[in-house]
């Protein structure tokens, strides 16, 4: 159906140049041709990407091979050819099934929601369109399996500027990153009589709208009408729909307008904001499994941070257990619960558990993005059960899931560095940075890699783009100290590193500082500082700390060299 695209909407032309499918899932469209030449290229580019290990293999093989042939009677030129074209074989049919094994899943469409866009007198009801968008993508997700990859409004959130949300050309630049086909988005609309809701489908490469509908909206038909859009959606992409339920009964508004709140906190990373919200969702109406995993992943990611300030998150994630066990109680299909009870058992070291859990997690949706990063935590031979074969191949899966999940581009960045291939940990976090520029965490990954480098100008370069981005970031000012520390350039480095104390107290910058003071023959100063990061130890592991307290001994003991130090 072609039809004008929905009205209303700042009168933008929403034919969104969303691309196609990567180019590895888009065999069928690559041999239509029945070119042989576009054949050929389609398996040079493919196959084209071979095991070095398998090479050199190949390459020891045929010198053999040859050797023999110059030095011994029995090794003939018909026996060599064989010999040959049987090596050969082999490593193309080895190579072959290294590439199927890793090449990422064919999916018919790509679907991504655009947050619902209310006239002035419609705003009161916005929660209507959040929740119906949630409902719709759980649903149309896991109808569609790993036949379809749906952004939901969370990602869209993430990745487009709040205001461009609407604008076409930032979209169409963004949705060719992202190798998206689809955008669905919607309006709302009342009068005094009713609330009105208008959604349409566009294919957006000829700008084609495919699907439309409007209707009126009765909030307590929520699930219904969601059942009702989910069908007409994997209808039109020929893919047979589940028996699709409700899911969660949001029977009460204000239950979920709570609920919506604390999703809003979580995002902002303020947990225990998300936890309170998500009581108060459940004291107002007991159904709503959406609070319940809300506060389970909430208390986790409290735990984690407790963890990282180096204090105990036994009771952080204890409650995260309690309430993710009854997500599942209340709706066993739920995977996320899964997801993060596979990661609760990561922490607590039970492997079989964390991988009975994630394994459940992947049946029930394996387009959970979260999912292969916490499969990447778990021995390489407990992954390999479901498929995978290495920890780079988990984090392009999730890429692919999600083309804009910060955290899978900067550990398959940390995959690389720790193989040595530093370019590549780059040319990762620069192919994000081209979709997310203002990403602060992947600046700050990559300027630790030009730390590493030292390539002082691009150091400068990112750190300052950091500081205009958060202009309090005491890990952007540690790490410049760090910098002119390392090119003596010492007074530069005392300010900076002094600064990254001022605004949060950053530990290893008393460890630096004392450093600084030690070459400086200050060493009162450098004492001060290594009993500072002594006295501020992260937890019992903290490495820093006790760096800081074997230097300290040994200055105070280097009585030799300075008769000074002991008098302090």
């Amino acid at each position: 159906m072609v039809g004008s695209v929905l009205i209303g909407l700042d009168n933008v032309n929403y034919g969104l140049q969303f691309h196609k499918i990567l180019l590895v899932n888009g065999i069928k469209n690559n041999i239509s041709d029945t070119s042989l030449s576009h054949l050929l290229n389609w398996l040079w580019r493919n196959l084209s990407v071979l095991s070095p290990i398998l090479l050199v293999g190949l390459a020891a093989s045929v010198f053999i091979l040859i050797y023999l042939y110059k030095t011994s009677e029995l090794m003939n030129k018909k026996k060599l050819a064989w010999i040959l074209g049987i090596v050969i074989f082999i490593f193309i049919i080895v190579n072959i099934r290294i590439f199927l094994n890793n090449r990422l899943p064919e999916v018919k469409f790509r679907l991504t929601l655009i947050p619902i866009k209310s006239d002035p007198n419609s705003a009161s009801s916005n929660w209507i369109g959040e929740a119906l968008w949630r409902i719709i993508a759980r649903q149309v997700q896991h109808s569609a399996g790993d036949q379809a990859i749906v952004s939901p409004v969370e990602w869209t959130q993430e990745m487009v500027k709040s205001d461009s949300i609407y604008n076409l050309d930032y979209l169409r630049k963004l949705n060719r990153q992202i190798a998206a086909e689809y955008l669905l988005f919607g309006k709302l609309s009342s009068n005094e009589s009713s609330l009105n809701f208008t959604y349409q489908v566009i294919k957006t490469v000829d700008r084609e709208v495919i699907l439309e509908r409007s209707f009126s909206l009765n909030p307590q038909k929520l699930p219904e009408i969601s059942i009702q859009i989910s069908n007409e959606l994997l209808s039109h992409f020929n893919i047979d729909s589940k028996i699709l339920q409700p899911g969660i009964r949001y029977t009460s508004s204000d239950a979920f307008q709570k609920y919506l709140t604390g999703e809003r906190y979580y995002q902002q990373k303020k947990y225990q904001f998300a936890i309170n919200f998500a009581r108060q969702a459940i004291a107002a109406d007991s159904g709503i499994v959406d609070a319940y995993l809300l506060a389970g992943k909430s208390f986790f990611m409290q735990g984690l941070e407790r963890k990282k300030e180096g204090d105990s998150p036994v009771e952080e994630l204890e409650k995260a257990r309690e309430w993710l066990n009854q997500v599942v109680v209340l709706d066993s299909s739920y995977d996320e619960a899964y997801s993060f009870l596979g990661e609760y058992y990561i922490y607590r070291e039970r492997w079989s558990l964390a991988e009975q859990m994630l394994k459940k997690a992947y049946q029930l949706n394996p387009n959970n993005p979260r999912f292969y990063l916490s499969l990447s935590r778990l021995h390489k031979f407990r992954y390999q059960r479901l498929g995978f074969n290495s920890e780079e191949q988990l984090f392009k899966r999730a890429i692919f899931i999600n083309p804009c999940y910060e955290d899978a581009y900067l550990m398959l960045a940390d995959y690389y560095l720790f193989k040595n291939e530093r370019k590549r940990a780059i040319q990762v976090l620069e192919k994000i940075l081209n979709i997310k520029p203002n990403s602060v965490p992947v600046l700050m990954g990559l300027g630790k890699i030009y730390l590493v480098r030292n390539e002082i100008l691009k150091i400068i370069e990112i750190y300052n783009r950091v500081l205009e981005l958060e202009p309090n970031n005491s890990d952007a000012y540690y790490n410049l100290g760090i910098l002119y520390y390392n090119s003596e350039d010492y007074d530069n480095a005392e300010k900076l590193l002094l600064r990254a104390i001022a605004i949060d107290n950053h530990l290893n910058a008393h460890l630096y500082l004392a450093y600084l003071y030690e070459n400086k023959q200050e060493y009162d100063k450098a004492i001060e500082y290594l009993r500072n990061r002594i006295r501020y130890r992260n937890g019992l592991d903290d490495e820093f700390a006790e760096e800081a307290r074997e230097h300290l001994f040994k200055l105070l003991h280097h009585d030799s060299t300075h008769k000074d130090i002991n008098e302090k």
